[in-house]
C-alpha cells in the first residue's frame, strides 16, 4: 500500500483519470478543488504512446492552471484495470490493452515527479470519501456506472481492495445466466445488462425488430450501430416509451446489485457515480424504486429502506481526478 506523503499545506497535485478513450486531468489543491481541467484523447496504440498521452495530459493541466511543473508536488493516476499500487504496475487493463506495464517508473522518469497509481474506481471512491458526499463516513460503497460497472468500498475508513485487488467487480457477476454475452466471456453479467454499451445494444436490437421509437429520429440516416447510450437517455427525457423501458429494466438489475451489496457490507451510504449517473432519470428513479422495494421486503434490512441510503456523486466528473490526487495527499 502506498503511504501518504507529507506535503506543504498549499501543495498542488495533478490528478489523472485515465480512460480507454479519454484522459481527464486537473491540478488539485489540498481542499480538493480542481483547477485547469483538461480532457484529451487516449492513444492506446502502444503502452508507450498511452503513457505519453498521460504525460501530455499532466503538462496540459498544469499549463491550463497557470502554474509551472516546479510548483507541482506529485501526480496521482486512476487506471482502469488491475493494478499493483505498491509496485506501480498495471497488471492488466482490457480498456488500454495493457499487461504488466510499469506505469509509475516510466512517468516518474518522464515528468521528474513522484507518481502514485490505483484502480480508477478505487480512486473515485477515495475521492468521494475525502472530498465528496461521504466525507466523514467510515463505511460506504461507490458504484461506478459507465462503459463498465464496478464498485469499491470504504470499510472502517479504509479502501478495501480484497486479496487480489479486485474486490467490487460486480459488473462481471452474472445476474442472468442465459442473458447477453459479456466482453469477459460470461453471460448475463451486470455490465452486459446495464452498462452504457449494453443500453445502446439493447436499443439497436429493439429497433431492428421493428419497434417504433423516437430513437430513429435521433440517429437519422446513420446506421443503427452509431446509436449510443446518450441517445437512449435523450429519448427517455423526451418521453419515449421504448427508451424509458430500456433504462428502467437496467435500473432494476442495478437495484438488485445494490441490494446485495447493502446486505453484504451494511454501508452507511451507497454513492452512484460515473457517466450514466450524470445522465440521471429514469435510470436513477428505477434504481431508487428497486432498492427501496428489495429492502422493504427483507425482514432484516427493512429499516434501511427508510434511510437516505442512495446518493448521487457530489463530485460527478471530478471524482476520478480528485481521488487520483488523494492517492498522494491522504493515507488509504
Amino acid at each position: 500500500m502506498q503511504q501518504a506523503q507529507t506535503i506543504p499545506h498549499d501543495a498542488l497535485v495533478v490528478g489523472v483519470d485515465v480512460g480507454g478513450t479519454k484522459i481527464a486531468a486537473g491540478v488539485v489543491d489540498t481542499q480538493g478543488n480542481v483547477h485547469g481541467r483538461i480532457k484529451i484523447t487516449t492513444d492506446t496504440s502502444t503502452p508507450e504512446r498511452t503513457l505519453s498521452s498521460i504525460a501530455q495530459g499532466v503538462r496540459s493541466a498544469v499549463q491550463a492552471t497557470g502554474v509551472t511543473m516546479e510548483q507541482v508536488h506529485a501526480v496521482g493516476l486512476g487506471i482502469p484495470g488491475m493494478v499493483d499500487p505498491a509496485q506501480g504496475i498495471c497488471q492488466i487493463s482490457v480498456n488500454l490493452g495493457w499487461q504488466n506495464v510499469e506505469v509509475r517508473s516510466w512517468l516518474e522518469r518522464e515528468l521528474q515527479l513522484p507518481c502514485a497509481i490505483e484502480n480508477d474506481v478505487s480512486a473515485a471512491a477515495l475521492g468521494e470519501s475525502i472530498y465528496g458526499v461521504s466525507k466523514g463516513l467510515d463505511n460506504m460503497v461507490y458504484l461506478s456506472l459507465g462503459t463498465g460497472i464496478a464498485t469499491r468500498a470504504i470499510i472502517n475508513g479504509k479502501l478495501y481492495r480484497g486479496a487480489h485487488g479486485m474486490a467490487g467487480e460486480i459488473g462481471h457477476a452474472s445476474f442472468n445466466p442465459t442473458g447477453p454475452l459479456c466482453r469477459c466471456g460470461g453471460r448475463g453479467c451486470l455490465e452486459a445488462l446495464a452498462a452504457g454499451p449494453a443500453l445502446a445494444l439493447r436499443a439497436q436490437d429493439e429497433l431492428r425488430s421493428g419497434k417504433s421509437s423516437l430513437l430513429r429520429d435521433l440517429i437519422g440516416k446513420q446506421p443503427l450501430e452509431n446509436l449510443r447510450s446518450e441517445d437512449v437517455f435523450e429519448a427517455a427525457r423526451k418521453g419515449d416509451a421504448l427508451a424509458t423501458k430500456i433504462l428502467r429494466e437496467a435500473g432494476q438489475y442495478l437495484a438488485y446489485g445494490i441490494y446485495l451489496l447493502s446486505m453484504s457490507l451494511d454501508p452507511q451510504i451507497v454513492i452512484i457515480g460515473g457517466g450514466l449517473a450524470v445522465e440521471g432519470s429514469p435510470l436513477i428513479e428505477a434504481i431508487h424504486e428497486g432498492v427501496t422495494r428489495w429492502l422493504e421486503n427483507s425482514p432484516i434490512f427493512r429499516e434501511m429502506s427508510g434511510l437516505n441510503l442512495l446518493r448521487l456523486s457530489s463530485l460527478q466528473h471530478d471524482a476520478g481526478i480528485t481521488g487520483a490526487a488523494a492517492l498522494i495527499t491522504s493515507a488509504h
